[in-house]
């Protein structure tokens, strides 16, 4: 990555829960990304967050995104081109809040 170039950060909610466990899988389809840098995924809210150099790198993330069942929120789903998401452990997730520094996820935990 060229270091004279300004970076943007993307702040995506997917419409798809996923657990801690199920982002790092995410996270390195992401990173496999040219110029996608510092993927952090925050399960209980739904939400990605990433820094990207250009336009397409966006495009290419969201498509990625799209690709494992994770639409950004809002996008429409057609049902002929729909993509099962990869966590089917959210439906039984419950955790508290605490950091994963060896991912990078923050996690919720119930208490």
């Amino acid at each position: 990555m060229r270091t004279d170039m300004k970076s943007g950060m993307a702040k995506i909610v997917v419409q798809n829960s996923f657990c801690a466990k199920c982002s790092g899988k995410i996270k390195i389809e992401l990173l496999k990304i040219e110029n996608i840098t510092n993927v952090y995924l925050y399960p209980f809210d739904s939400l990605v967050v990433f820094n990207f150099v250009k336009a397409n790198e966006l495009s290419t993330a969201l498509n990625t995104l799209t690709a494992l069942g994770y639409p950004p929120k809002g996008d429409r789903i057609d049902m002929k081109n729909y993509v099962h998401p990869w966590c089917i452990c959210s439906a039984n997730r419950r955790e508290a809040l605490f950091y994963d520094t060896q991912v990078n996820v923050v996690m919720t935990k119930a208490g």
